[in-house]
């Protein structure tokens, strides 16, 4: 995984990786309130073997009490050490239990030997270090009395008397936390691999491009208005020919309106000068499954191309769920299907969005039993090659993956326009809707990835950095200084 890719992973799964390590450490806190605290006592004894004058007998002594220490540490976790200290002490503990609590280790590179003992209260932690050391002396005395005639010049002699702990020794509520912590972070990090190798959904417009060698004609960012019109069947904002979304009242939904704007002027830009030689009179937008936006990219392309001067004709072709007339606030029972049956003349049908002659919306008319059959049929097909004599004809047409209508008018027509919603489309979805064009010999023009974070953390994830180098507020003070 390359460093790009592995930043956006992060950026896109920060709240795992926030969230893990904090219910790391809540757990860990938790961990430590259930647990009962222990205290340890600590006992010191060091082995001296007899006095001499000469420096090689010293040195001798010096090692052989070394290695008596490793000895006597061994001897100190032994039963009969455990049934010598526990007839010392003054409350009822087994030789089992006490071995249990007890650690008898060798200091390495000396002769010192430390007993520790565990225990829930301080006072008998304290008690029984100080008796299991006394035990231990005395079975070393045995040992080394046992093995040599009369008084053995080995001992063992206290360094220092078993400590009364004052705080308890675990749990340890900073090393519980601090691990706590770690493991949440590594889990966190670990679903966040996870969840970025099983991810098949489409955040890229890079990725979009190389995989399928597409174009990229446009990145429409999504608004706070968008995000909660989700409810909505298409789920967008509209644009009204004064560059605004309709209803905003707030500086931060003028500056969504804006990056929208111009977002979909640069995607106007771009399908202009798709084919230098030939200009594209007809295009069909669609997209995978119903509710990426197609219907508003559809409307919201419109409205910048007649900005521009451009005649525009937007017809609604989507026959089982048209939402064209509800974007514009227009009529929807009047439109193409009455046009196609020849119950109403064209121009009739054709209804001007605002006080713009140059944008006409041509609505789906009465839903009929059989929409392939109407957009399949010969008149249909006149009536779209008339319209594109003298404008730009966008046709807002169904989901590729549940019908096949739209297919079959990007073969009949000038192409499509794919629109793909970012975070949702998956590659398998948007690889079948290729497919269904490109296998009938229809054009895909190119793809808009709609819905892009335009700001925070999930923008640079998602690779959108913005249409323009001004603001909204910024372009307004060079247009009134030029």
């Amino acid at each position: 995984m390359s460093l790009s890719k592995a930043m956006s992973m992060l950026q896109r799964h920060w709240m795992i990786l926030v969230a893990a390590p904090l219910i790391g450490v809540l757990l860990a806190g938790l961990w430590v309130l259930t647990q009962n605290p222990r205290y340890a006592s600590t006992a010191n004894a060091l082995v001296v073997v007899g006095n001499s004058e000469s420096l090689g007998v010293a040195l001798t002594a010096d090692n052989l009490a070394k290695s008596k220490a490793q000895q006597y540490a061994l001897l100190g976790e032994s039963r009969a050490v455990s049934d010598k200290a526990v007839e010392e002490l003054p409350f009822d503990l087994s030789s089992g239990e006490a071995l249990r609590n007890v650690e008898v280790a060798s200091t390495s590179g000396s002769a010192q030997i430390v007993v520790r003992a565990e225990d829930s209260s301080p006072e008998r932690a304290q008690q029984l270090a100080s008796a299991w050391l006394g035990a231990l002396e005395a079975q070393a005395t045995e040992v080394e009395a046992g093995g040599i005639a009369g008084q053995s010049i080995i001992s063992l002699e206290t360094l220092s008397d078993a400590s009364l702990p004052s705080a308890p020794s675990s749990p340890n509520l900073p090393l519980a936390l601090s691990i706590g912590g770690a493991l949440g972070l590594l889990a966190g990090l670990g679903v966040a691999v996870v969840r970025h190798v099983l991810d098949n959904k489409i955040r890229s417009a890079a990725a979009l491009e190389s995989r399928f060698g597409l174009t990229i004609l446009g990145t429409v960012p999504e608004s706070t208005r968008s995000a909660r019109n989700r409810r909505r069947r298409d789920g967008g904002d509209v644009i009204n020919l004064a560059g605004r979304v309709d209803g905003e009242t707030s500086p931060k939904q003028h500056q969504d309106s804006f990056r929208l704007t111009e977002s979909f002027k640069e995607l106007r830009t771009n399908l202009q000068f798709l084919r230098p030689d030939e200009a594209v009179s007809i295009v069909t937008v669609t997209s995978a499954h119903p509710g990426e936006g197609k219907s508003t990219v559809a409307a919201n392309l419109a409205v910048p191309v007649a900005e521009s001067g451009q005649r525009v004709v937007l017809v609604d072709g989507d026959l089982r769920r048209p939402v064209v007339a509800e974007n514009f606030g227009l009529i929807s029972t009047v439109g193409l299907t009455d046009v196609v049956l020849g119950r109403v003349e064209l121009a009739d049908a054709l209804q001007t969005v605002g006080n713009r002659p140059s944008l006409q919306v041509l609505a789906s008319g009465p839903i009929p039993p059989n929409p392939s059959e109407i957009l399949a049929s010969d008149r249909f097909n006149d009536l779209i090659n008339a319209l594109a004599e003298d404008a730009l004809v966008i046709i807002d047409a169904p989901p590729l993956l549940p019908v096949t209508d739209a297919a079959i008018l990007a073969r009949r027509f000038d192409g499509c326009l794919l629109v793909v919603s970012a975070g949702r489309t998956t590659y398998d979805e948007f690889s079948k809707a290729v497919s269904s064009i490109r296998k009938i010999d229809g054009e895909v023009l190119g793809a808009v990835l709609n819905r892009v974070p335009a700001s925070g953390t999930a923008a640079s994830a998602y690779q959108y950095y913005g249409a323009t180098y001004y603001t909204a507020s910024q372009q307004q003070d060079v247009a009134g200084r030029s």
